[in-house]
């Protein structure tokens, strides 16, 4: 320390900048014993994440106050909740951006791209909220110009506020208890949905999103039935 504190202080006086392109070869980054051991594990998880699970019919896109992107995942998801769930869910609500692209094209579906579109390690929740504070969560919704919703619930937008909102074909009753299927992150009050802080009761599914897709459209894929979505005025 006594020989570092006597060094004089080095001032910057001049700077030059050149842009260098490199040829990623050149850097000889390729490690032969390395690759040779990674190389079985990456033929595995390849043929895992290209398997088929079932055909989509059209281009799915995401998007506000709705995209057929959106419809699916909730849709496929209220699926699978109605066969593992014994008491009825109202609807589902998920946040846009929670899907991490931003379309998935018609054809085959595989296992890598629904790992594509949920890659967070989120389970599905159904979470019971009281009537002013489904309220509350659609007014936020509104001022968010939408969210991604399944096709058991409708309501429109007017001055940021949510209107005309309907569930199960029944007028929104804000003096009922309704069962909202969602994510654990959006049941925590992530991306601005505060109210489902005072939910009455959450419960847990013990499965995460990807995992629940990919088993729902297996399923399809095995009946033979294709995926077929389309905008039909959930939130406008």
């Amino acid at each position: 320390m006594s020989f570092s504190g006597c060094n004089p202080k080095l001032t910057l006086t001049n700077t030059q900048t050149q842009n260098i392109k490199i040829n990623k070869d050149s850097l000889q980054l390729h490690d032969a014993i390395t690759f040779n051991t990674i190389a079985p594990y990456k033929i595995k998880l390849d043929s895992l994440m290209n398997e088929v699970l079932c055909y989509n019919n059209q281009d799915l896109k995401k998007d506000l106050p709705e995209g057929t992107l959106g419809n699916f995942v909730c849709d496929e998801l209220m699926s699978f909740a109605k066969n593992n769930y014994s008491k009825p869910i109202d609807f589902c609500l998920y946040n846009n951006g929670g899907l991490r692209v931003g379309s998935i094209a018609k054809g085959n579906i595989t296992v890598g791209k629904i790992y594509e579109l949920t890659p967070f390690d989120n389970t599905i929740v159904v979470v019971e909220l009281g009537g002013n504070d489904c309220k509350r969560l659609f007014d936020l919704i509104a001022q968010n110009n939408g969210t991604p919703c399944s096709k058991e619930f409708r309501m429109t937008i007017e001055n940021n506020l949510a209107t005309n909102i309907i569930i199960n074909s029944v007028p929104f009753d804000s003096t009922k208890t309704y069962r909202i299927l969602t994510n654990n992150y959006v049941a925590s009050g992530g991306d601005k949905t505060e109210p489902m802080k005072k939910a009455i009761n959450v419960t847990s599914f013990n499965i995460m999103v990807r995992d629940a897709l990919i088993n729902q459209l297996k399923t399809r894929g095995n009946n033979s039935q294709p995926i077929n979505i389309i905008l039909d005025g959930r939130i406008k």
